[in-house]
């Protein structure tokens, strides 16, 4: 709570607290409820304060109203029990009037008014009980006249005090300077007229029509307080003896409790008169505040919407709306087109095309009539001519508009232009034919490709192969024994045959794993019977080097869904190159790694080799790339072994990596997705 709201707090409990202590010292003789004790305002500070404190407000309000019944020479035990009522009558007045602190109290709509006068009912009603109660223990008065007296006056009280705490919103008015002196004048000074004489009871209810006026003119709160000022006067000088309420045959005739009481049912009367009339004034500013802003704000949207037509007709179909982005797509002027039918957009083949397509007369009402029968929201596409005589193609929704009364008026069509994106469509589907062409060719080509490689590889295949088994024989002696310089010659031979039957035996593997109708044979595969099955064809590799080849393998099995053959020449690829770039006293380790919750599992093959230069390893996979390490040493290949890796990671859905540092080793690893 801020400082000025806490200073507004302590104002009106000190003006409760004054006003209470003001009507229970200089009220009617005889009375015994304190007259108009002011328990709307202890209502109000509930409501202003926030939930936290309403338990301190409430012993505060109970203390306060304790004292000022104390003071006013009431008995002890009755200024506590009446100090409880009132405190009780405004916890329960609040909790009604906010719905339990659910909302904010407001006089907003029609359930705000019911609920005002539920919640000034209920607590005037629980006041008027708990007096009756503490008069009936204490043997004070008779109880039910005390009942019937505080209902009243507190009823009274609390429907002039409680509408001053409302969340105070509205429009303004054109209420001015001068007319507000004038009411304000006219209404006080007619108040204290009309209750100056006693026997002209006709002329206080004059009053009303004033209290009306001010409600149908005035802010709601303005006219609120007006009727406070009127309370007060009125209460005031019928204290005094004054006023058509104090007439002396009416006084006499009364018991001292309900003396007041006419006076009181007045005041309520003037509330029930002045509250409801300023609200539903305030309602009907609201609303029509409310169909301005929504009329701008309508206007606005039709005047920013610069991408899409809008076009308003009367019921006859002549133009009466015209928007700029209309303007910008048709290029007409809004005075070119008023008056004039919509039917001047279109030809007489686009009638027809529509009026075929939605089984109408080739009419242009017609079509227009059939257009509008459409459910809510349909878009159709209608070609429009500008007025340069371009045509433009527009996604158009055409929709009936009615008046309060629900009878037709006219059209509004809503109309994008789409164009553009049609050219646009029509240029890429173009373009679609154009590339399935292109993919269909070099498909063809990729076919005659693998036909090409696969039959010149096998016919390079099988005279190497002869080759090779004719140096056997003759490097066996079969043919005699060959010399020494002989014997060099043919094992230079038989080496290079072999180096090239192993390209052959590349560029296969490459040709088939790159071709679009190769077909693999998969299934789950076991990785670790992969890594075992391909170190069994590296190991004989090893037999005259000085290495030392290691496996890492989990002990359950490791699967993958793929091809066991494709799988087993990667893992092979990858440790013969390991075992080519290690020299003699390094170690190859075949690491095998389970998948975990997030990622599948992984194949590392990790050597104690030359490594690779930081420049090379962009190239590292790319096919026939050799780094110049390689042909700096001399080591024999063909640059095919780590694309071919490559090629066979990616058909698994994998992914292969190299880590490396020149001079200290390298690490290949290949990821595979998890599992199925």
């Amino acid at each position: 709570m801020t400082r000025v709201q806490a200073l507004r707090l302590v104002a009106l409990l000190a003006a409760m607290f004054g006003l209470g202590l003001g009507a229970i010292l200089y009220g009617p003789e005889g009375g015994h409820i304190g007259y108009m004790w002011p328990v709307g305002l202890a209502t109000g500070v509930l409501i202003l304060v926030p939930r936290r404190l309403v338990p301190i407000l409430c012993v505060t309000i109970a203390l306060l109203a304790t004292a000022s019944f104390a003071i006013g020479d009431f008995d002890t035990s009755i200024a506590a029990g009446f100090g409880l009522g009132i405190a009780l009558e405004a916890l329960v007045t609040q909790r009604v009037i906010t719905v339990g602190w659910s909302r904010r109290w407001s006089l907003a709509e029609v359930n705000d008014l019911g609920r005002y006068a539920l919640a000034c009912t209920a607590g005037a009603l629980v006041g008027a009980l708990v007096f009756a109660g503490v008069a009936q223990l204490n043997d004070f008065a008779v109880p039910w006249r005390i009942g019937v007296a505080t209902f009243t006056t507190h009823l009274a009280s609390q429907a002039v005090l409680v509408a001053l705490f409302r969340d105070h919103k509205g429009p303004r008015t054109s209420y001015g300077a001068t007319e507000r002196i004038l009411v304000w004048s006219v209404t006080l000074g007619y108040t204290v007229v009309a209750f100056i004489p006693t026997e002209l009871p006709s002329l206080a209810f004059l009053i009303i029509p004033l209290l009306g006026w001010v409600a149908f003119r005035a802010p709601t709160r303005e006219s609120l307080l007006l009727l406070v000022a009127v309370a007060s006067i009125s209460s005031t000088m019928s204290n005094e003896g004054l006023g058509p309420f104090s007439d002396g045959y009416l006084v006499n005739r009364l018991d001292p409790e309900f003396r007041y009481l006419p006076q009181q049912s007045f005041l309520i009367a003037c509330a029930m008169v002045t509250i409801p009339f300023s609200m539903a004034v305030a309602m009907q500013r609201w609303s029509a505040l409310q169909a301005l802003r929504e009329r701008a704000r309508s206007e606005l949207l039709v005047q920013s919407a610069r991408g899409i037509a809008i076009i308003g007709t009367d019921r006859l179909g002549r133009i009466n709306l015209f928007s700029p982005g209309a303007v910008s797509i048709l290029g007409f002027e809004p005075e070119e087109v008023y008056g004039q039918s919509t039917r001047m957009f279109h030809t007489e083949a686009e009638l027809a095309r529509h009026a075929e397509e939605l089984g109408s007369d080739p009419t242009y009402v017609s079509v227009v009539q059939a257009t509008g029968q459409l459910p809510p929201g349909t878009a159709r596409v209608w070609q429009f001519v500008r007025k340069d005589g371009i045509p433009r193609t527009l996604s158009t929704i055409l929709s009936p508009v009615t008046d309060d009364n629900g009878d037709f008026i006219g059209y509004v069509a809503t109309a994008d232009d789409i164009t553009d994106r049609i050219d646009a469509e029509a240029a890429l589907e173009k373009a679609l034919r154009t590339e399935r062409r292109a993919v269909r060719r070099l498909t063809e080509i990729d076919q005659v490709k693998d036909a090409f490689v696969s039959s010149v590889s096998h016919e390079l295949r099988t005279p190497i192969t002869n080759i090779v088994g004719y140096l056997e024989l003759m490097m066996d002696g079969v043919y005699g024994e060959p010399s020494a310089r002989q014997a060099d010659a043919m094992a230079r031979i038989d080496m290079n045959s072999r180096r090239l039957l192993t390209l052959i035996d590349d560029l296969l593997t490459l040709s088939s794993m790159e071709s679009i109708d190769h077909r693999r044979r998969r299934s789950q595969v076991d990785l670790g019977a992969v890594v075992r099955r391909a170190e069994e064809i590296v190991r004989p590799s090893l037999d005259q080097r000085d290495l030392r080849l290691d496996l890492e393998l989990p002990a359950e099995p490791v699967t993958v869904v793929g091809d066991a053959g494709e799988l087993e020449r990667l893992v092979i690829n990858l440790a013969t190159n390991a075992v080519k770039f290690t020299p003699d006293g390094g170690r190859i380790v075949v690491r095998l790694l389970p998948g975990t919750g997030t990622a599948g599992p992984a194949l590392e093959v990790v050597d104690t080799g030359i490594g690779i230069h930081a420049e090379d390893k962009a190239m590292l996979f790319t096919r026939f790339f050799r780094t110049s390490h390689a042909h700096e040493l001399g080591v024999p290949g063909s640059g095919l072994g780590l694309s071919i890796a490559k090629a066979i990671a990616d058909v698994h859905g994998g992914t292969i990596s190299a880590e490396s540092v020149h001079g200290a080793g390298s690490t290949f690893r290949v990821d595979f997705p998890e599992s199925a």
